[in-house]
């Protein structure tokens, strides 16, 4: 990776976690989790369709990729709270 691009994922991260940290409701970590959510669901529902091995192994990489998503959203925000995330 090179140094522009892991300074903007860095970056990124950063404001993640003080969003997060800054959410003591779990408002918009829930709403991030929707959204992901729902953009995997889109992308898993592509894999019903006919599609070129290119576009399948796609469609099952953004599916991994909105879910790895979620994941750190809902780790991120218990780990500043100390707390589960509330339904």
């Amino acid at each position: 990776m090179d140094q522009a691009l892991e300074n903007n994922v860095f970056d990124d991260l950063t404001h993640l976690e003080k969003t997060l940290s800054e959410d003591h409701s779990g408002d918009r970590a829930r709403s991030m989790l929707r959204y992901f959510d729902e953009v995997a669901a889109s992308s898993e529902g592509m894999l019903q369709k006919p599609l070129d091995d290119a576009e399948r192994q796609l469609a099952a990489r953004l599916t991994e990729g909105f879910r790895a998503a979620q994941r750190i959203i809902r780790h991120v925000w218990e780990t500043v709270h100390s707390a589960s995330l509330p339904a």
